[in-house]
Order: C-alpha cells, then sequence, then structure tokens
C-alpha cells in the first residue's frame, strides 16, 4: 500500500481515479485543483501525486516545478494525466521527471504507474539497505540471511510507530521524548542502511535537544519512514526467498532490543 494524492477538477474522473487506487489497496487523498494540492502538501506528503495536467487556478507543470524546486520535495513521484496534451507538453512533465498517461486510460495502467512510480523510490532505499547488509555479514550465510531478515521486518514493524510517537511528542511540545525517539530512529536506520531516512531524524534530534518544537517539519521523516519501511520488507523477502535460506525468518524481536547498540 501508498499513499496517493489524486489531483483532478472533474468530480466523476476524480471518484473513478480514487475508487480504483483504493480497491488496489491504496490511501487516497483527493482533491480538485493545485491550489488545494499545494495545501494539502504543506500538511503531508504522499508517496506519488497523480494529477491531470490542466485545471483552473493552475497546471499541474506549475506544481510540479515548485516541488522540484524544493529539495525535500525534489524526488517526489507524480504520473500526470490529460486527453488534450500536446507533444510538447508530454515532454515538459517527463523532463520534470514525471511519468504521463493519456485519458482515457485503462484502470492497470494507472495501477502500474502508481506502483512504478512509488517503487522507483523505495527501490533506491532497497539497494542501500542491500549494501549495508553486506558490509555487515555475509549474505551467503543461510544464518546471515535469517538474521538479517529479522532484523529488517523488525524495523519495518517498529519503525512506523517510532516515527507516529515522535509526532505526538512534537505535537505536543515534549521536547525531551522527541530527541530520544529521534534519536532511536536515527540510530536503526543508519544501521541498517537506510541513510536518507537518518540524516533526517538527526536534524529533528538537533533541533529537538535545543527545545526548538516549533521550528521541526516531520513530514519528510514521515515519508522517508514509509519509503524505508516498504524496502525493508521487500529486502527481506529477497532474503526469505533465495536459495538455500532455510526456515522462514522467526518472529522479530523488539527493535530497541534486536539493534540496541545502534542507539548510542
Amino acid at each position: 500500500m501508498v499513499s496517493v494524492l489524486v489531483v483532478e477538477d472533474d468530480d466523476v474522473t476524480r471518484e473513478l481515479i480514487s475508487s480504483r487506487l483504493e480497491l488496489a489497496g491504496h490511501e487516497v487523498l483527493a482533491v480538485a485543483s493545485a491550489p488545494d494540492a499545494r495545501e494539502r502538501l504543506d500538511e503531508e506528503l504522499p508517496d506519488v501525486v497523480v494529477s491531470d495536467m490542466f485545471m483552473p487556478g493552475g497546471s499541474a507543470l506549475g506544481l510540479v516545478a515548485d516541488l522540484r524546486a524544493a529539495a525535500e520535495t525534489a524526488a517526489l513521484p507524480v504520473v500526470l494525466l490529460s486527453g488534450r496534451a500536446l507533444p510538447a507538453d508530454a515532454q515538459a512533465g517527463r523532463a520534470l521527471g514525471c511519468s504521463y498517461l493519456s485519458k482515457p486510460f485503462a484502470p492497470r495502467a494507472l495501477l502500474k504507474a502508481v506502483d512504478d512510480a512509488a517503487g522507483a523510490l523505495s527501490a533506491a532505499v532497497a539497494e542501500t539497505l542491500r549494501e549495508r547488509l553486506a558490509e555487515m555479514g555475509d549474505l551467503d550465510d543461510p544464518a546471515e540471511r535469517i538474521l538479517f531478515s529479522r532484523l529488517l521486518r523488525s524495523f519495518a514493524t517498529q519503525a512506523p510507530v517510532t516515527a507516529d510517537e515522535l509526532t505526538a511528542a512534537v505535537g505536543c511540545g515534549d521536547a525531551e521524548a522527541a530527541q530520544a525517539l529521534a534519536h532511536r530512529l536515527a540510530g536503526s536506520a543508519a544501521n541498517l542502511g537506510a541513510v536518507h531516512l537518518a540524516e533526517l531524524l538527526r536534524e529533528v534530534e538537533a533541533v529537538a535537544e535545543r527545545g526548538d518544537l516549533h521550528r521541526i517539519d516531520l513530514r519528510w521523516a514521515r515519508h522517508a519512514t514509509a519509503v524505508a519501511r516498504r524496502a525493508a520488507t521487500a529486502v527481506a523477502q529477497e532474503l526469505d526467498e533465495r536459495p538455500g535460506a532455510g526456515e522462514p525468518a522467526a518472529q522479530a524481536e523488539p527493535l530497541a532490543v534486536v539493534l540496541d547498540v545502534s542507539a548510542h
């Protein structure tokens, strides 16, 4: 499951897109204009944006250009939709790193575009996880693979919980708790190779240590946590399915126990 922000001014089309994505198991938030999309993006980052190219109040190309101009959202995947785009319009979207579908489109084409867009970020993180595991042990050893799979699944289970606790601590003004939670999750992420998430959380930790909770914006960390969770799950599955993997990965231990050394 991924989170998708749907931006479409036509009510029928917006409902159609949303319903297809929800039936596929995705979490969907739908808005009717580019200004509404900007407002939602100021509150939460989705995994993928699906947007009509031409709408009253501003085009998707302008919205995407703004996203690409900010370091935090520069890599946010966007799927553009249009039934009247000229070749130059489609090329402009691709130049901004977007994928493109012509209307009308088959539901399976939309689902594949969303899956491919979300998978690109997860795949990059998954590669850093594999590299880190290869540094830590022998991936040709079945016992090592079972251990690493257990660690990754523990991280995938515990990281979203810790991120929610961190959000709550920041929201209620508990700087000490926010610092501790950011520190713990950053250590686990760094230990397993989720470098970008670890860097974001180190920044949160430093700001919380100074007591400047009003300056903390957790959108980026929550998004990076979701991406890292999917990548960790995917790599764990790969380890389980490799020839000679032996028995399935054991029940994940609590993350604070498994990776306690990374918190110091």
